[in-house]
């Protein structure tokens, strides 16, 4: 499987490259975009009931006067939508100037403001010549009303999709006007703003625009739509009072030519929005609580690249003819998941990429088979040709008009190459006595078709030339088309004379063979001779070495009235530590030769688990703690848990496996010790460690005597006998040694012994 799936990696990462790019660039926002528009479709629910737009239409222009109306008039209006008692009132218009020729209207509309209860008028953010200015109204009207702002998130295609719930110049200050309506009924909703936030203008420049909490509309369907009344059959009073109680009451522009319209993804008979319609949108989104996020760049990439990972592992599992399947299959989920998180998580992952680059994959893995397959191809008539060349009989083909097609190597060098020159005939290679009978290659060829079956003859005479002729086996085998159509033959030639040769031959190997067998056994009992010898000289050397030894601990230890200088006594230590490490490097020479002569013996016992792993892991602890080596017990078998092995052997495996954990460790890392049982009645130790692993050529150097691994030169003491000894004293046991590692990860050592 990872070989399976590294053949994938040049594909991988170049759809990663590519999933990173089209999402930072975000390069095909417009099918996301679509697709966006479909999904709000499908999931959109029907308008509020509890929203109701009086709208300035054509009627209420005609009936009324040509806009903008004297602001009596919509004082008028807010005195009768009081009487009501709706929740809210907005007022979708911009009274940014006081109107000079009328101020008694302005101070009627400023008392009305006042008196209507809860009114939100707009603040309108929008460019003046190169700078961004907030057109607000005047003052007399924003101390008697609520203000929130008016602005739309505009898509590259101009489409309104979202809005920002806090705006403003320098500090994100004013609520959207639906926010602000929704406010009304519901206070804590300014506190616990829901959105994406967007760090825009985080400065806080005062020219420079704020926003916070982007949100995207889900809009409504289309087949409903919120209450609509007319702006002048409200003032003539011919809209009951129950229309707006308990209302939020949206007041503004439908009628064509006299506001900017905006179109939207969903809209009813599929128009441009004004700006109240586009309110009357957010503040259904409120009521609803259902906004819609786009998810964060990170998240997006990670998603991508994750649906995008699962295509290639599909496709590098499922055969080639079920890849367009697959593509397909992970295009429409992606598409599917886009439309499962927006419903039901709120955010809207965009699929375009990730679309794009699955079926990207397709043409990449559709070039890598091609590619293959052609390389297969050529391998193959490759290793056809290394094959015949290769074999010892003399290969011929023809074709079905008895022309050579061609000859191996062998056949080459006992017929001649210039047989092989275009139009030679078949009956020019050779003739042959076989069955008391002479025949030439064409006959036999087709005897053989007319059998429909290959013709043998063994120890035929051939005559190759007047003064050439071989005994052989011959084999004449026709060649037939799918349609049963004649196409050449093969023709094997097995030269016996090649036969008796090699049978002379090998039979002088047999003889150098038997030299050789000689050889090793002298070396065999050279090598007994050897290890006896290295027993009794350890033996010699302990004697003497234990007094150095004992010695040194005399001196070390502290006399009151003949005290050690300090470079005696670190003289001392020196001798100390290096009797010791002669008598343990004795010691394992010891122990190798009592192994290669099959003198050691074992205790084989019951050994407790638990103990024996006690015993190593505080034996061990010293050594770890001053690198800051953790050595741990992870995943303990029960304490009942026994072993039959020698109790002291098994202990010298595993203080060799933990000694060589601690030492080729990194400071501050770990060493684990686990246990498991095995399915043949075996128990498994395994010493895991955080190190530099070892390589492949490593690991098949691993456990022979005097092999150190290139660490000679590393300043670690060792002998490289360990781990040998370890795997006779194991093998002694009835037990094994095994090892694994990842080069720059660490390696884990593990020993099984019969479980008791």
């Amino acid at each position: 499987m990872p070989r399976r799936l590294s053949k994938q990696t040049p594909i991988a990462l170049i759809l990663a490259a590519a999933i990173v790019t089209l999402t930072w660039t975000d390069a095909a926002w417009r099918l996301d975009r679509w697709l966006y528009d479909a999904c709000l479709t499908w999931l959109a629910k029907p308008a509020s009931a509890n929203i109701v737009i009086v709208e300035v239409d054509q009627r209420s222009l005609g009936t009324l006067g040509r806009w903008p109306w004297p602001r009596d008039i919509h004082a008028k209006l807010l005195r009768k939508l009081a009487a009501a008692r709706p929740t809210a009132i907005a007022l979708d218009f911009v009274f940014s100037e006081a109107d000079a020729e009328h101020p008694e209207a302005d101070a009627e509309l400023s008392m009305a403001l006042r008196n209507s209860g809860p009114v939100i008028l707009p603040v309108i953010i929008e460019s003046n010549a190169d700078s961004l200015v907030e057109t607000l109204p005047i003052a007399s009207f924003r101390s008697a009303a609520i203000l929130g702002h008016a602005n739309l998130e505009i898509d590259k295609d101009g489409v309104g999709r979202g809005l920002l719930l806090w705006s403003g110049l320098g500090a994100a200050r004013w609520p959207a006007m639906a926010l602000a309506a929704y406010a009304v009924r519901y206070p804590d909703a300014l506190k616990a703003s829901t959105g994406a936030r967007t760090g825009n203008n985080p400065a806080g420049v005062a020219t420079g625009l704020a926003g916070d909490y982007r949100v995207g509309l889900p809009f409504y369907d289309t087949s409903t739509d919120f209450v609509r009344v007319s702006y002048a059959d409200v003032l003539s009073g011919a809209v009951a009072d129950r229309v707006f109680k308990d209302k939020f009451v949206l007041v503004g522009l439908t009628a064509a030519g006299i506001e900017r319209e905006l179109p939207a993804p969903l809209a009813v008979g599929n128009r441009p929005l004004s700006g109240v319609e586009f309110v009357a949108a957010g503040l259904d989104a409120l009521l609803k609580q259902k906004f819609w996020q786009e998810l964060p760049w990170l998240w997006q990439c990670g998603v991508a690249l994750l649906l995008t990972g699962l295509t290639v592992g599909a496709g590098a599992w499922a055969p080639a003819r079920w890849l367009p399947l697959v593509v397909a299959a992970f295009a429409v989920g992606t598409v599917v998941l886009s439309l499962l998180l927006l419903a039901f998580g709120g955010y809207w992952f965009a699929p375009a990429a990730t679309v794009t680059v699955v079926f990207l994959s397709y043409p990449l893995r559709s070039w890598r088979q091609f590619e293959k397959l052609l390389q297969s191809l050529f391998a193959e008539r490759k290793r056809a040709y290394i094959t015949l060349n290769a074999i010892v009989d003399a290969v011929v083909t023809t074709r079905d008009n008895g022309e050579i097609d061609f000859m191996n190597s062998r056949a080459l060098d006992m017929f001649g190459p210039k047989l092989l020159e275009a139009g030679r005939n078949i009956d020019q290679l050779f003739s042959a006595q076989a069955g008391g009978k002479l025949w030439l290659p064409s006959e036999l060829i087709a005897e053989s078709r007319s059998g429909n079956a290959p013709l043998k003859f063994e120890h035929c005479r051939l005559t190759v030339s007047d003064q050439q002729s071989v005994t052989a086996n011959l084999v004449v085998a026709p060649l037939f088309g799918s349609q049963g159509e004649a196409l050449g033959a093969v023709i094997t030639v097995n030269d016996l004379s090649e036969r008796m040769l090699m049978a002379k031959l090998l039979l002088k190997k047999a003889e150098e063979f038997s030299e050789i067998r000689e050889s090793m056994d002298r070396v065999e009992q050279m090598s007994t001779a050897k290890s006896q010898f290295m027993a009794q000289i350890g033996h010699e050397l302990r004697t003497p070495l234990n007094a150095v030894i004992g010695f040194a601990q005399l001196l070390q230890m502290e006399d009151p009235e003949h005290p050690l200088a300090a470079e005696h006594l670190e003289a001392a230590n020196e001798i100390f530590k290096a009797g010791m490490h002669l008598l343990n490097l004795i010691n394992d020479l010891l122990d190798l030769a009592r192994i290669e002569s099959g003198k050691l013996s074992l205790n084989l016992t019951t050994v407790e688990l638990t103990t024996l792993l006690d015993d190593c892991l505080a034996w061990i602890a010293p050594l770890a703690n001053p690198n800051a080596i953790v050595v741990e017990l992870a995943n303990p078998l029960a304490p009942t848990t026994c072993l039959y092995a020698d109790a002291g052997r098994a202990k010298q495996v595993l203080l060799n496996f933990l000694s060589n954990a601690v030492k080729y460790n990194r400071p501050g890392g770990r060493v684990v010790v686990s246990t498991q049982t095995t399915d043949a009645g075996y128990v498994r130790i395994a010493v895991t460690d955080t190190g530099p692993g070892l390589s492949t050529a490593q690991l098949d150097r691993l456990f022979k005597s005097f092999e150190r691994l290139d660490a000679e030169h590393s300043g670690i003491e060792g002998t490289g006998i360990g781990l040998a000894i370890a795997k006779q004293l194991t093998e002694l046991m009835a037990g094994r040694v095994g090892v694994s590692s990842i080069p720059e990860v660490g390696s884990t050592f593990w020993a099984e012994f019969p479980r008791a």
